[in-house]
């Protein structure tokens, strides 16, 4: 009778440990730079208010609204409206404010329409009527651009 030996090597099936997963600022970055315009919002509300290990940078906070509210994102284009309305960042400029909360209130319906409505009509008194009726047709010309 032969004897055989069976001789177990040790077989590894192992993997590469994955990659920790980036930081969720580097992800909304990556993502903002390529278009995505929730991750642009997403990305101004953290630099507005200096949240998930992003500096507070109201001029980056505006610089991604208006990036998202041009692809036609209302909450965007409501929020750029309020950092001008209350020169958050940028120089107080009612007419600017009155522009973005018309074209985010175009784009909404309910409450926060209703809301945004009530906020654009708050500053009517800051402006003349020529004013208020060239910051509507500015915002009716207005046609968002999206990028993906």
């Amino acid at each position: 009778m032969i004897l055989i030996a069976a001789i177990a090597l040790p077989v590894c099936f192992c993997q590469t440990p994955a990659a920790p997963p980036k930081p969720l600022r580097e992800r909304l970055l990556e993502s903002a730079l390529k278009g995505d315009a929730e991750a642009q919002f997403e990305l101004a509300k953290n630099y507005e208010t200096g949240r998930i290990g992003l500096p507070r940078d109201l001029a980056q906070a505006q610089h991604w609204y208006l990036e998202a509210a041009n692809q036609g994102d209302p909450y965007a284009a409501a929020s750029l409206a309020i950092l001008f309305n209350f020169g958050k960042g940028v120089k107080r400029d009612y007419f600017q404010a009155y522009v973005w909360y018309e074209r985010a209130a175009s784009r909404m319906t309910g409450g926060n329409r209703d809301s945004v409505v009530e906020m654009r009509d708050n500053i009517e008194e800051k402006l003349t009527a020529d004013q208020i009726a060239e910051a509507r047709r500015q915002a009716k010309e207005w046609k968002p651009t999206p990028k993906r």
